[in-house]
């Protein structure tokens, strides 16, 4: 259990332990980046648990289990991002960013550069993780019959996909973290939504853009760690765009966009009233992190830190994550409590 919460936590084998020495189960989970995941956990779950929350969700006309359809589009969301993770590395890879010296290389083995896998390999990996998030998706959208949840899941892949890889190259060209709004919020909510439901409307989007207001802070953190290095390289981010200073700003903007969103959503019943006071207490809790997105990244990484050269983007995460707990908490007690 140790070296998989340090995996899951600290993207990190447990010190003095050989990652290469672990089980395949954790070395699988620590090449693909499994630490991120609870992203893609919130935003495709929140939109099953604000249906079941409004009472929306609904067999289909051939008696296909709505809950059963909403799963699918939640498990072929993670497995989407997971197979995501993996192209954006070998994209980068072959570009000739995720080298020794560069940050993805430093922080993490790569699954190229550490020696873990060919590249072939890793092509094969990715397309067998599509591959099952694409039947998982087809799945829904015949059961459904409905063509909008191709438009989601189109335009999800589209976004994702296109973020390193060309004709769009969307980190690149500074439009990176807005694709990252788009998917982890209105794209991954309102699909599961749709998908366990069968409807779809704005308030239901709305309530998707907390979460991925929350998402991009943790890519501005992610692109703060890296911006002297996409700098000298050429790779325009946004947060290169704007600069250290304006980019830190931003992402303790989006922060706090986040949370006071979750507060106003519970009082204006958008959410449970719930909701409200838990988003409260968990922006107090987050306070210490968000202090640390708004200063300049420290010369050396404290004793023991194990993310370095990794050290705004963990601050974000770690920020975003009391918001989490609101919003899910508040979710299902507003269900049960018939609040």
């Amino acid at each position: 259990m140790k070296t998989y919460a340090s995996v899951l936590l600290r993207q990190s084998a447990p010190e003095g332990v050989d990652w290469k020495s672990m089980s395949p189960l954790a070395r699988a989970l620590l090449l693909a980046r499994a630490s991120v995941l609870p992203l893609t956990v919130v935003g495709s779950g929140q939109g099953l648990l604000y249906a079941w929350w409004k009472g929306t969700i609904s067999d289909t006309g051939a008696g296909v289990s709505g809950p059963l359809l909403g799963l699918a589009a939640f498990i072929g969301a993670n497995l989407a991002h997971a197979a995501n993770n993996l192209a954006n590395d070998w994209r980068d890879y072959h570009d000739g960013l995720d080298r020794p010296g560069y940050p993805r290389a430093d922080y993490s083995p790569h699954p190229i550069a550490s020696g873990a896998m060919s590249s072939r390999t890793l092509l094969l990996v990715i397309a067998i993780l599509t591959g099952a998030a694409a039947i998982l998706g087809g799945f829904t959208m015949v059961m459904r019959s409905e063509p909008l949840l191709g438009v989601f899941a189109v335009a999800g892949l589209v976004l994702s996909w296109g973020y390193t890889d060309p004709p769009l190259r969307l980190k690149r060209r500074g439009l990176g973290e807005l694709s990252v709004l788009l998917v982890w919020g209105p794209l991954m909510g309102g699909g599961t939504y749709l998908a366990a439901t069968g409807t779809i409307d704005a308030t239901v989007l709305l309530s998707t853009l907390p979460w991925g207001a929350i998402a991009t802070a943790v890519l501005f953190g992610k692109h703060l760690d890296k911006i002297e290095a996409d700098s000298s390289r050429g790779v325009g981010t946004f947060v290169v765009r704007i600069g250290e200073r304006r980019a830190r700003a931003g992402a303790l903007l989006l922060l706090s966009v986040g949370y006071i969103s979750v507060a106003a959503f519970g009082l204006l019943g958008i959410f449970p009233w719930i909701v409200a006071p838990l988003a409260g207490l968990a922006a107090l809790s987050a306070l210490p992190a968000m202090k640390i997105v708004a200063a300049p990244r420290p010369s050396a990484p404290p004793p023991g830190y194990p993310l370095w050269p990794l050290w705004h983007v963990g601050a974000a995460f770690l920020a975003g994550r009391p918001a989490m707990g609101a919003l899910f908490v508040g979710l299902i007690l507003g269900t049960l409590l018939g609040i």
